[in-house]
């Protein structure tokens, strides 16, 4: 695209998205920004959600 410089445009979102991940007292807190991140930026079709879901299950079913 004429005009855009996706180094720009990420180097501009990651600064952005610093001080919240920055200010997070703990790692669930941490963990809430870098979800909301990933909820801003990818797509509800992106592999990452399926992966994301799975290890969470995984993980919570390990915990009962």
């Amino acid at each position: 695209m004429a005009g855009k410089d996706p180094a720009r445009s990420k180097r501009l979102r990651a600064e952005l998205w610093a001080p919240r991940v920055n200010e997070a007292d703990d790692f669930r807190a941490r963990a809430i920004v870098l979800f909301d991140m990933a909820r801003a930026r990818l797509a509800d079709d992106d592999p990452l959600w399926r992966s994301l879901a799975s290890e969470l299950s995984r993980y919570l079913d390990s915990k009962q």
